[in-house]
């Protein structure tokens, strides 16, 4: 079959070999179990249409203790019977997102591989979607439409080119992984670890393209008033995030600003995020800047896109 996209560095034909990979954190095994069941079934549905030849889902275990034993992973993997393996890495400390990921892209030789959240609910089609995004000429990486609540940053309707993808769910030839170093581990622990991600890849000269057709279902609450539901965790390192992203895309004037407001706000979260961005200037462990013609990196309204809602 034609090659896809070698404008991407996709010199690849299909049908591919596709790893999924997903950091675990005290995720119960039923998720893990049904969220296996919709990658078999779209596993199945990628080969009957020639898109996929294999497909191994590979887990990091960030938790304290192992979360699947030796029984259960034989289990799982004689109940799939459309993955070519299930993989498991137990990491014996929490990585966090980025460094999880990185450590299982080292074990990676597919052709093209899939940042997934454990929870992820995959729709029978997902891979063939992907696949006709990917074989468009200069798309590096594609992000799924995650069901029921969507992401609201703008993608041009059209041809899906948007700012940044989410790791949630994001697909991409393991050759251009690598070949941007992976995440930057070093800076973003859980959050802003695939805005970064992506807007290095688009200074490559790469498009990030979301394809509403590919869909996922990501359980994702709201509150009563509509806003996200954030724990502890989302809280701080998403604060942290605020401050590095902009600093390290050299967005200085910014950089400055949310760190006054989090100095002012009397919020628990940002005083510490303020108080660790501090240290790292002072120990010389802020990131290089980057992007110093302000080509890829996009700061509106508090967000890393433009609003698809909200006119500008």
């Amino acid at each position: 079959m034609s090659s896809t996209n070698s404008a991407s560095g996709l010199a690849l034909r299909k049908p591919f070999s596709i790893r999924v990979q997903s950091v675990l954190y005290h995720t119960p095994i039923p998720a893990i179990e049904r969220s296996l069941e919709y990658y078999d079934n779209a596993a199945r549905i990628a080969q009957m249409a020639g898109v996929a030849r294999e497909m191994i889902v590979a887990y990091g275990d960030c938790s304290p203790e192992r979360i699947l034993d030796a029984a259960t992973l034989g289990e799982m993997r004689r109940r799939f019977e459309h993955l070519s393996n299930i993989e498991y890495t137990y990491f014996g400390a929490n990585l966090g997102s980025a460094a999880g990921h990185n450590r299982l892209l080292e074990d990676a030789d597919s052709d093209l591989l899939m940042t997934a959240n454990p929870d992820i609910l995959a729709a029978p089609t997902v891979f063939v979607e992907f696949d006709s995004a990917l074989s468009r000429p200069g798309v590096g990486l594609v992000e799924a439409r995650q069901l029921p609540v969507e992401h609201p940053k703008h993608y041009d309707p059209n041809t899906g080119e948007t700012s940044w993808g989410s790791t949630a769910c994001l697909i991409g030839s393991t050759d251009l992984f690598r070949r941007v170093n992976g995440f930057d581990a070093e800076t973003f622990f859980l959050y802003c670890d695939d805005v970064d991600f992506c807007w290095r890849v688009r200074l490559t000269g790469l498009k990030v393209i979301h394809q509403p057709s590919a869909v996922v279902f990501h359980d994702k609450r709201l509150r009563e008033d509509g806003g996200w539901m954030a724990g502890t965790a989302e809280r701080y390192y998403s604060a942290e995030s605020g401050l590095l992203l902009p600093y390290k895309y050299s967005r200085d004037d910014l950089t400055e600003n949310v760190l006054k407001y989090f100095i002012n706000s009397g919020d628990e979260h940002m005083l510490k995020a303020a108080k660790t961005f501090e240290w790292r200037k002072n120990t010389g462990k802020l990131p290089a800047q980057i992007d110093k013609d302000h080509t890829v990196g996009e700061f509106i309204d508090g967000g890393y896109a433009r609003w698809r809602y909200k006119p500008h």
